[in-house]
């Protein structure tokens, strides 16, 4: 028989106490930016193969690693077999 008037809690840390591979499986989506710009529907409709878009970082800055639309970590641009990849520089965002 279960006490319908018992309120049942759970603490943060025991959230924490709780195998991380229940979600271990689980896939999210990560994406990684480079920088952003703001251009005109005008300029953007007239892009042509070749014409560059200059974004609001600078080459020497990290781009950011984000899950969800949240920062979790920036990193530094470098290639791996012909592919871009990311060196984790910093964790958190």
């Amino acid at each position: 028989m279960v006490d319908e008037d018992i309120e049942y809690e759970t603490t943060e840390a025991q959230l924490l106490e709780l195998p991380s591979r229940l979600i271990d499986h689980v896939e999210v989506e990560v994406e990684v930016l480079l920088g952003e710009a703001m251009i005109s529907v005008s300029r953007l409709s007239s892009l042509q193969p070749g014409d560059v878009v200059p974004v609001d970082r600078k080459l020497s800055e990290t781009a950011e690693i984000r899950v969800n639309g949240h920062i979790i970590a920036r990193g530094e641009i470098v290639t791996v077999d012909d592919k871009f990849a990311v060196r984790v520089t910093e964790i958190g965002g």
